[in-house]
């Protein structure tokens, strides 16, 4: 009997094992609860955003092949508005190594901070985004532009912000 629940366990450990490495390696949000918000302002640089702004989420946002201008704004900005952002702050885009289709993972920070005085960069989640490939133009005159269209996966850097009046 003493065998049988050895080996019974031994077998229990390694499913544990092999199911925890199925799927994607996705961080689901854990950051601060705003109620929706209406309307999403789009950022590309920190010196851009009102004073009053606090930081409340860093991500990546893996965007699938054949995504283009339009669509890319569409999702984050739904994103965004589901946790309550009012402003995004958006950082550098890349081909992404695989296509992970639409993905939003999640890199804190624990507390929120005023962006105008604590933004230090796009230093989380370094591993991942030193793994990628091209950089991509994803600017102003990309963001929600119907006729640019990207046929590769692309991985971009954001900051979803809540602006206090």
């Amino acid at each position: 009997m003493g065998k049988f629940i050895r080996i019974a366990l031994l077998v229990l450990t390694v499913l544990f094992l092999v199911a925890g490495c199925g799927g994607k390696d996705s961080t689901a949000y854990k950051g601060k609860k705003y109620p929706p918000s209406a309307k999403i302002i789009p950022s590309f640089q920190p010196d851009q955003v009102p004073v009053s702004c606090l930081v409340f989420s860093h991500l990546f946002v893996w965007l699938p092949r054949n995504s283009n201008g339009k669509t890319i704004a569409q999702a984050v900005e739904k994103e965004a508005k589901a946790h309550g952002a009012d402003m995004l702050l958006i950082g550098g885009s890349r081909q992404a190594e695989d296509d992970n289709g639409l993905d939003f993972i999640y890199y804190g920070p624990e507390e929120q901070y005023k962006c105008r005085d604590k933004w230090c960069g796009w230093k989380f989640g370094y591993d991942v985004w030193s793994e990628q490939g091209d950089w991509v133009n994803l600017g102003y005159k990309e963001w929600g532009n119907g006729g640019v269209s990207f046929d590769f996966p692309i991985v971009m850097q954001a900051a979803f912000l809540r602006c206090q009046e």
